[in-house]
């Protein structure tokens, strides 16, 4: 009597449904990722118009704070011209302070900072102008409203 071989099958993974599978997880976790945006400066920025107005102010209504790539201040006002160090940047505070006891309402704070500087410089700048607030004569609170951010690339 002659026996015959078993044919041995070879275990093998079915891969008939696995394209509906990797669609199905592709498509669970394109729905439950959360992408988050990126959060910069919130700002009040005005609309763009087509004419280019010109805002004529004059200057000693107007308070400069350059910041070059080295991320250094130089603060400019009427009486004041200064270059501040990081460590330093809390005087621009006081020059604004004192600048809107003179000026009131009229004052205006010019940032500019530089292409190449720091952004950490710039935000502690900024910082300092609007944490600046003074008391009028009257009890008003003075605070500057009004800055106007150039960036600048000529040092």
């Amino acid at each position: 009597m002659a026996l015959r071989k078993k044919r041995r099958i070879k275990p093998t993974i079915p891969t008939a449904s696995m394209g509906d599978v990797a669609f199905l997880i592709l498509i669970f976790f394109l729905t439950s990722t959360i992408f988050t945006r990126d959060k910069g400066l919130k700002m009040l920025l005005p609309e763009r118009t087509e004419e280019q107005e010109k805002v004529k102010v004059k200057p000693e209504n107007i308070v400069t704070v350059a910041i070059n790539p080295a991320g250094e201040a130089m603060v400019k006002a009427t009486g004041y011209e200064m270059i501040l160090t990081a460590v330093e940047f809390g005087e621009i505070k006081r020059v604004v302070e004192e600048k809107l006891l003179e000026r009131d309402t009229l004052l205006v704070v010019s940032l500019r900072p530089s292409k190449d500087a720091p952004y950490k410089s710039m935000v502690e700048a900024l910082d300092q102008i609007k944490l600046a607030k003074a008391t009028a004569a009257d009890g008003r609170e003075l605070r500057a409203t009004k800055v106007s951010l150039i960036p600048t690339s000529e040092e």
